[in-house]
């Protein structure tokens, strides 16, 4: 009886929806089809890419068993909503919470929940829900077969959507002209000083996987202790990475820009991202070790790690028996700019190298 009656409201829906513009309502749908909700075609193009993960792990995207759960098939997934008495409808407001969009995006979940333990919560956390940036086009499609987030013309979210400098009108006008806009001007993101951190999940191992056909382990290491800089669209903005292990050990990493929603009111200082021992170590060309592993755990270090890839060393384990375990890879691990990232050039490091100090 209730799917009944189910099959019934949705066809009323549907029925509303349509009526005043069928042709309108037939292209929302095919719209709805391109959107990367609808896809996940973003995961999907970077995995398969010649230098994705499939290169080590010998698994195409189309057979992953932990991607279950991604692929949004309607309008169901966010708008669906049953009242107390069991009947169901179509809800504008349920798909603008952001508890709707957590359900599935589990890395900002894990993000608000590792910085409410911490009492560093980002500055628009329950102040803001997800909708009142990512726009309706974003989120159903505008009927284009987008490849990543990233690509440009997808996102509309912006800071400055909201945050206007002076003069350029709207209701916020909270930029100021401080020092730090002055010099950096148009060549850093927003997010190279307000992000706080790098949300990154780390060392998912994926030989156990052609073992035993299992989920691919992972050592449990959520870390949010750095802040990763990628350059992408020739500004420096923050980033996270993924390391992975393939079958016969075969490291593996992958750099890509990424908003780890853990927003600072107040940016970061000069002597946060300039003259610091990364900066000067990538700087003179030597390697650098954001992590290293001590008594079972990661331990990364805090502060700016500035994107120099070949110069980043990574530590890589490996189960044995029941315990974690670092080894050294038999090769260099493959590295991959995913996302459209890129490194910082020797000048960017050069100039993070040296001391600034400059008065707000």
């Amino acid at each position: 009886m209730r799917a009944v009656i189910v099959c019934l409201l949705l066809a009323g829906a549907c029925f509303l929806l349509a009526a005043p513009a069928g042709a309108a309502e037939k292209d929302r749908k095919e719209c709805f089809k391109t959107s990367l909700h609808y896809t996940t075609r973003g995961m999907a193009h970077w995995y398969d890419a010649k230098d994705g993960f499939s290169a080590v792990t010998g698994v195409p995207y189309a057979k992953l068993g932990c991607k279950k759960g991604c692929h949004v098939t309607s309008c169901e997934d966010c708008h669906l909503i049953e009242d107390e008495c069991g009947c169901l409808s179509y809800s504008v407001d349920k798909a603008r919470e952001s508890a709707t969009c957590l359900k599935c995006h589990a890395r900002e979940k894990a993000t608000i929940g590792m910085d409410k333990a911490r009492g560093t919560e980002g500055v628009h956390c329950g102040v803001l829900e997800c909708a009142d940036c990512h726009t309706a086009r974003e989120v159903h499609g505008d009927g284009t077969c987008y490849e990543s987030m990233r690509q440009p013309g997808c996102l509309e979210a912006s800071c400055t959507n909201c945050h206007k400098k002076e003069g350029e009108g709207g209701d916020y006008t909270d930029v100021p002209t401080t020092m730090s806009h002055r010099i950096h001007k148009e060549k850093l993101d927003c997010t190279a000083c307000h992000v706080s951190n790098t949300m990154t999940c780390y060392n998912c191992h994926f030989g156990v996987f052609k073992e035993t056909g299992k989920k691919p382990l992972s050592f449990t290491a959520k870390a949010k202790d750095f802040l990763l800089l990628v350059k992408y669209q020739g500004k420096i903005m923050s980033g996270t990475l993924q390391t992975l292990v393939g079958f016969d050990n075969y490291p593996f990493v992958t750099y890509v820009p990424y908003f780890t929603h853990s927003v600072m009111a107040e940016g970061r200082k000069c002597e946060q991202c300039h003259g610091t021992e990364a900066a000067k170590t990538l700087a003179a060309g030597k390697k650098y070790a954001p992590v290293e592993f001590k008594d079972g755990k990661l331990v990364f270090k805090p502060g700016v790690v500035p994107l120099a890839p070949k110069q980043l060393d990574w530590v890589y384990l490996e189960k044995k028996g029941d315990k974690w375990q670092p080894f050294e890879p038999a090769q260099e691990p493959m590295v991959q700019l995913g996302v459209y990232s890129e490194p910082l050039s020797a000048k960017d490091l050069e100039q993070m190298s040296k001391k600034q100090t400059y008065k707000q």
